[in-house]
């Protein structure tokens, strides 16, 4: 099971935030998780590879040079998913089940006016399975389309060789997808979709530009915002239809580095 969900939030005064409050969701959010069960906290963060959660922080408030400048009635948006079963169904019991009727992000208190788990009302949220992705792009006559857009809504940046590249090149994106796949999901994936990626897949149009978030130690990573559209140069219909089913797929699971903590929150478009 995987689900997404909006919280929308408003507060009863003007105030500045910090400019990027993914931590602060976080830890928002794990507190919740583990006042409903205890042993949810260790199960999220058990080993090193990805995690089953993601948290961003604000999504659409002004930022300023002081931080962000949030005005009072004004709705806000943060960003909560779960990618395993236990995770998707605490998230549905501790906020949809019985919504909370505050949130706290770094100290500030806001009032959750609503908690979004309706990809009619927003495309950002729903609920679904790693089965019904799969069949939705593997289980069909058609052939799949040969290109996937992205929109990388917060900062996306990845670790490779060492090294911080930010800026989403295919190998990168779909090597990041295939890993949180297989890491959750009960169907495994060649772990080839990232050669495919690298050899097969383009970059073909992109509008993006680079942003820094402030980390705990107030350095600053760098990471990709806007849109990019990649575009399968060749492949057969099981490669096309896992990397349209991999699209799909990060709306739910972010993409790249510190996904739990408001990076790399992506959304399929078109």
């Amino acid at each position: 099971m995987l689900i997404a969900l909006t919280l929308t939030l408003t507060t009863p005064t003007a105030t500045t935030v910090p400019a990027h409050l993914g931590r602060a969701n976080y830890a928002a959010t794990l507190a919740l998780l583990q006042a409903l069960d205890p042993a949810l906290g260790p199960l999220i963060h058990e080993g090193d590879g990805p995690k089953p959660l993601t948290c961003s922080g604000i999504l659409n408030g002004r930022e300023t040079r002081a931080g962000m400048t949030l005005q009072p009635d004004q709705p806000y948006f943060v960003r909560i998913t779960g990618l395993t079963e236990p995770i998707s169904q605490a998230l549905a019991a501790a906020l949809l089940a019985t919504p909370p009727i505050t949130w706290t992000l770094d100290g500030q208190p806001f009032t959750v006016a609503a908690v979004t788990c309706d990809p009619d009302a927003d495309p950002w949220t729903g609920q679904t399975t790693y089965e019904t992705l799969a069949a939705a792009q593997l289980i069909q006559s058609d052939r799949p389309d040969r290109q996937v857009t992205l929109r990388f809504v917060t900062p996306t940046t990845f670790t490779s060789n060492n090294m911080t590249v930010p800026v989403p090149m295919p190998s990168l994106v779909f090597g990041s997808l295939v890993e949180r796949w297989n890491a959750f999901s009960p169907i495994t994936l060649s772990p080839e979709m990232r050669r495919f990626g690298e050899e097969m897949v383009a970059l073909s149009r992109y509008r993006l530009e680079s942003k820094a978030v402030q980390q705990k130690n107030k350095g600053l990573r760098i990471g990709a915002v806007g849109e990019a559209t990649y575009a399968a140069l060749g492949g057969d219909r099981y490669w096309l239809g896992v990397m349209q089913m991999l699209g799909d797929f990060a709306n739910y699971s972010g993409i790249g580095a510190q996904t739990t903590q408001g990076m790399g929150q992506v959304r399929r478009v078109g």
